[in-house]
């Protein structure tokens, strides 16, 4: 069963930066983080797994702090 839990959304003036967190079938918790600009098509993407939750709600935190300090606000 793959489960959709929530989607994080930063953006500053410029930029965005978008993280999915979902459950894979493999039972594993997968992040999805894309970014890039708001005026032109330049973005990224990068996946991790985890094996927990935990681990990967808090590299959501830890993300967000990083997301806050270079001016991105959450939406």
């Amino acid at each position: 069963m793959k489960l959709d839990l929530r989607i994080w959304k930063w953006r500053s003036e410029s930029r965005y930066y978008t993280i999915r967190l979902q459950q894979n079938l493999f039972n594993e918790w997968t992040l999805i983080n894309s970014w890039g600009g708001l005026q032109n098509n330049l973005g990224n993407l990068a996946v991790q797994t985890f094996g927990h939750i935990e681990d990967a709600i808090n590299e959501i935190e830890v993300i967000g702090r990083k997301r806050r300090r270079r001016g991105y606000n959450i939406l």
